[in-house]
């Protein structure tokens, strides 16, 4: 997985709004992964030693700036700990922007990454290849959103079938072809 010392800690607040809402500020479910960014934040600074080593990457289009960073610093986080990227538009571009960002480091952050909680399925599978090197945990906010429109921006994150996928898929079935033989054998042996 890694093995080099984490230093500091990277937040992640994946701060998209994928609906066309007129409204004005941010949507209900972006305020909650807003929230919940600012508890981690909150117990990052109250509990570890490398407290003052921790930056916030939101992940946001450029109309929601100005409310995701005036929600940030109303409860204490300083501009000069955000980082905002305007151009990944899904969480895989997400994770690349996010590699380009700590790979000069000689010491990666613990990186926490703060979306909604039905994204965790694409998160993970995304960070299975990506961030492998990297300690990185999910944290997921409530989503009260209607099911279809969840489903439909799901479906937009959801991960290709690379060759990582198919590589896997041929081990495991290897692995389990080669089980079948070897307790095949074994039951054949038991029964003389």
């Amino acid at each position: 997985m890694y093995d080099r010392f984490i230093d500091g800690n990277l937040i992640i607040l994946y701060a998209l709004s994928k609906s066309s809402s007129t409204q004005e500020g941010l949507p209900e479910y972006i305020l909650n992964r807003v929230r919940l960014c600012l508890d981690i934040h909150g117990i990052i600074i109250r509990s570890k030693p490398d407290k003052n080593n921790t930056v916030v990457y939101t992940v946001t289009d450029l109309k929601s700036i100005g409310y995701v960073k005036q929600g940030l610093m109303k409860r204490g986080i300083g501009e000069d700990k955000m980082v905002f990227d305007t151009t990944s538009k899904n969480v895989r571009q997400t994770c690349d922007s996010v590699i380009r960002f700590v790979k000069d480091r000689v010491n990666p952050p613990k990186i926490y990454f703060v979306g909604s909680a039905w994204q965790r399925k694409s998160f993970e599978s995304t960070v299975s290849i990506k961030l492998k090197e990297y300690a990185v945990q999910f944290e997921g906010a409530l989503d009260s959103r209607p099911v279809a429109e969840i489903d439909s921006e799901n479906a937009a994150d959801s991960p290709k079938r690379g060759i990582q996928f198919y590589k896997k898929q041929a081990k495991d079935k290897a692995a389990n072809l080669l089980l079948n033989l070897l307790f095949q054998n074994k039951r054949e042996v038991s029964k003389r």
